[in-house]
C-alpha cells in the first residue's frame, strides 16, 4: 500500500513539475543561506575564542591569591616547581607556559603610555600556542643577547614605530623602585587578541626578571588540553591541590568571548525558526492549490472506495517528497560550501580595518557541524508535517464526491 502510494504522490508532483522545482528549489536555498551563516558565523567566534586560548589564557590559567584584583609583584606562583611537576606527568595537559608579567611604560622619543610588560620563553611559547603564527613584520626573536622586544600591531602603530626602531620600558620592579631598560623593537604581532595587540610588550623572561629585581615565581601558568570537554575535571583537580592560588577556565578570564558563543547559538536557533517558516508556508501554498485543483479527482477516487486515509496519506507523502528533496539538495550544496571555506577560508581583507577594531581574523574559515544539518532536518520535517494540515481540513470540508457533478 504504501508503493502504491509513493508512486501516485510521486506522478502527482511529476504533473506539476514546474511547481514543484520552484518549492524545492526555495527550500534548498534557505537552507543553503542557513548552513552557511551558521558555519561562517561560528568560525568567526571560535576563531576569536582560540585566538585567545593560544595567546594568553590557555584552556585553563594559574594565578597567585589575589593577583587578579591586585597584580602585584608580591602575589605571584612560588611554588612554581610542583605546579611543573603536577601539569608535566598530567596525560591531559597538551602544553603549559609560565609568563611574568607587571604593568609598566613604554617611551619613545614622541610618545609614552602604559602597557604590559610579558616576559616569556619565546620557544615554550610557540610550542604552546604557535605565537609565531601571530608575526606580521621582523623576526620572532629577542636578539642574540636578548635585549629586543615583540610588541602588538596596535601599539606599534600608537607609538608609531617600526622593526629596529628603540623604545624605553620601564616598571617598578619588586622593591619599590623604578627601573628602566632600552630595547629594540625585532617583531611586531597581530593576535587579533585586543587586550595584547593593544597593550603587550613581550620580553625575554631572563631580561623580564632583571628589570623587575625578581627571582622565582611566575605571575601565570596557561595551560591547553588535548580535550577542551575535560577543561572542568582538570581545573576542579587544581583548585583541590593548590587550594592557595586562582585558577580559572578561558570562559571566566574572557565572559565576552562566551557571551558570543551562547549567542551565535541562539542566531543558530533564529536562523532555524526562519527556515522552518520559509518551507512550512512554501509546501503549504503549494499543497493548498494542488488540493482545491484536484477536487475532483479526490470525489472520483473517494466514490471507487478509496478511503479518506488513503487520500490524506498521499498528501502527506507528496508533501514530504517536497522536504526531503529540498533538505537533500540543500545539505549537499551547503556541506560543500562549507566545506570550501573550511578548507580555504573566506577572505574579507578589504574590511580588515573593522575587524581589527573587534578583534576578529579578515579570513574566516567555517565550521561544519553535524547540529547544523540534524537540527535543518527536524525543522523541514516538521515544517511539512504542519503545512499540510489546513489543506487537509480543506478538503474534508469541501465534500469531494459533490465536485464529481460539476463541469
Amino acid at each position: 500500500m504504501f508503493r502504491l502510494t509513493s508512486k501516485i504522490a510521486w506522478a502527482s508532483l511529476v504533473r506539476r513539475r514546474t511547481r514543484s522545482v520552484l518549492v524545492v528549489m526555495m527550500i534548498a536555498v534557505s537552507l543553503w543561506g542557513l548552513f552557511f551563516m551558521e558555519g561562517i558565523y561560528d568560525g568567526m567566534t571560535e576563531q576569536m575564542i582560540n585566538n585567545a586560548i593560544r595567546s594568553d589564557s590557555g584552556h585553563i590559567s594559574l594565578f597567585g591569591e589575589g593577583y587578579r584584583l591586585d597584580p602585584d609583584l608580591s602575589r605571584q606562583v612560588v611554588d612554581v616547581a610542583v605546579v611543573d611537576s603536577f601539569l608535566a606527568r598530567d596525560n591531559r595537559v597538551l602544553s603549559y607556559v609560565k609568563r611574568l608579567k607587571q604593568d609598566g611604560l613604554v617611551a619613545t622619543a614622541h610618545y609614552s603610555r602604559g602597557v604590559a610588560i610579558f616576559g616569556v620563553d619565546l620557544a615554550a611559547e610557540e610550542k604552546h600556542g604557535r605565537l609565531k603564527g601571530y608575526l606580521s613584520q621582523g623576526e620572532f626573536s629577542f636578539g642574540k643577547k636578548g635585549r629586543g622586544t615583540i610588541i602588538g600591531f596596535k601599539l606599534a602603530d600608537k607609538l608609531q614605530v617600526r622593526i629596529g626602531r628603540k623604545i624605553v620600558l620601564s616598571a617598578q620592579n619588586s622593591h619599590g623602585e623604578v627601573s628602566a631598560a632600552p630595547l629594540k623593537v625585532m617583531g611586531i604581532l597581530k593576535t587579533n587578541n585586543m587586550a595584547l595587540d593593544e597593550n603587550a610588550v613581550f620580553i625575554g623572561d631572563k631580561k623580564a626578571r632583571k628589570l623587575l629585581a625578581i627571582d622565582e615565581g611566575v605571575s601565570q601558568v596557561a595551560v591547553i588540553l588535548h580535550d577542551e570537554a575535560q577543561i572542568a575535571g582538570l581545573q576542579e583537580e587544581l583548585r583541590h591541590k593548590f587550594p592557595h592560588l586562582e585558577i580559572l577556565r578561558w570562559d571566566e578570564l574572557y565572559p565576552a568571548l562566551m557571551q558570543s558563543r551562547v549567542m551565535m547559538e541562539g542566531f543558530n536557533l533564529v536562523a532555524s525558526l526562519l527556515v522552518f517558516c520559509v518551507a512550512a508556508l512554501g509546501i503549504f501554498g503549494v499543497m493548498l492549490v494542488s488540493v482545491l485543483e484536484r477536487l475532483r479527482e479526490f470525489g472520483i477516487m473517494l466514490a471507487i472506495g478509496t478511503r479518506f486515509s488513503q487520500i490524506r496519506n498521499i498528501i502527506f507523502v507528496e508533501s514530504f517528497f517536497l522536504g526531503f528533496i529540498g533538505f537533500s539538495f540543500g545539505s549537499l550544496i551547503g556541506g560543500a560550501t562549507l566545506y570550501f571555506f573550511k578548507v580555504n577560508g573566506l577572505d574579507l581583507s578589504m574590511f580588515s580595518d573593522a575587524f581589527d577594531e573587534f578583534g576578529m581574523d579578515a579570513v574566516t574559515y567555517a565550521i561544519v557541524r553535524p547540529s547544523y544539518f540534524v537540527t535543518a532536518l527536524a525543522a523541514v520535517t516538521l515544517a511539512t508535517f504542519l503545512s499540510v494540515l489546513i489543506p487537509l481540513r480543506v478538503l474534508k470540508k469541501s465534500k469531494p464526491i459533490e465536485a464529481i457533478n460539476k463541469v
